[in-house]
């Protein structure tokens, strides 16, 4: 009754979202720092870049499958967005398509040459009401693949950087953010309940480490109007100094499956994780 009642709640708040109480003009100094945003040449993950370019000192890897459309999304950031910070930040391009595991392992090696570090990723790149029974390049459903197996991939093959930038970076401010939406939550597609789950298993596995792993839900964002208000969420899941690793896997108890058996749960989010990697480790090289 009590989780019912929460999911309500949840859904309420997904068709309403409160004024944000983390902007712009919280951001702590980014100088110096490393983040990729997947998908960030459009939408969410565009509003999300022209905040964290804004703030300058960083730079900002942007990930899409169209170069042409990264162009694009760096121009249109370059024209009309506003910085006054010295030294700027810096705005580079990383093509890859989620959808398609071949690529994958060349974005991640084009990136590791390049940088000595990595604070965040965003795994923005999310995929919502494909048609039924569609498919991506390697035969999978398409959500599956898009949001869960491509992410997966890409987040293991620079999950050694990311855990090296932990060791000398503040604590908690090393983080692995993933993707929900509304839909996701309320009407629960494949792909997205995935990266409940992986997110979950990445906690696990990392929290000691000193890596914070969320979910974060920029809520029901439908028009370019309202994509600022989602990128607020992303910008309080990536910046915000009041999340700790202890608040990895947080939301996590209200799920039986993302919870081991060894507390009560089901194991479903590890059961998932294992079919993630068995999935893509021919595609790791």
């Amino acid at each position: 009754m009590a989780c019912q009642r929460l999911l309500a709640l949840v859904r309420i708040v997904h068709l309403l979202p409160p004024r944000p109480t983390f902007s712009e003009a919280n951001l702590p100094a980014l100088d110096g720092r490393v983040f990729i945003v997947t998908g960030g040449n459009a939408g969410v993950g565009f509003e999300l870049v022209k905040m964290l370019y804004a703030r300058g000192g960083c730079t900002i890897y942007i990930t899409s499958r169209s170069p042409a459309g990264i162009s694009a999304a760096i121009e249109g950031i370059k024209a009309t967005t506003k910085t006054n910070q010295a030294p700027p930040a810096q705005l580079k391009s990383l093509v890859v398509d989620f959808g398609d595991l071949t690529t994958i392992s060349n974005a991640a090696s084009e990136f590791l040459a390049q940088e000595m570090r990595l604070d965040i990723l965003w795994n923005n790149t999310d995929i919502a009401q494909a048609p039924p029974c569609s498919t991506k390049v390697q035969g999978y459903e398409a959500h599956i693949g898009t949001n869960c197996l491509g992410p997966h991939l890409f987040t293991q093959l620079l999950l050694p950087l990311l855990l090296k930038t932990a060791k000398t970076a503040p604590s908690s401010s090393v983080r692995i953010i993933y993707t929900s939406s509304g839909i996701v939550d309320m009407t629960g597609p494949p792909g997205g309940a995935g990266n409940w789950f992986l997110a979950s298993e990445l906690d696990r596995r990392t929290r000691q480490d000193g890596l914070v792993c969320v979910v974060q839900n920029p809520g029901n964002v439908k028009t370019k109007f309202w994509d600022p208000m989602g990128a607020y969420t992303e910008l309080w899941a990536g910046l915000s100094e009041d999340l700790t690793t202890n608040d990895g896997g947080k939301f996590g108890g209200i799920f039986a499956s993302l919870k081991a058996k060894e507390v009560g749960g089901i194991c479903g989010a590890a059961e998932f994780w294992d079919w993630c990697e068995e999935q893509t480790k021919p595609f790791a090289s």
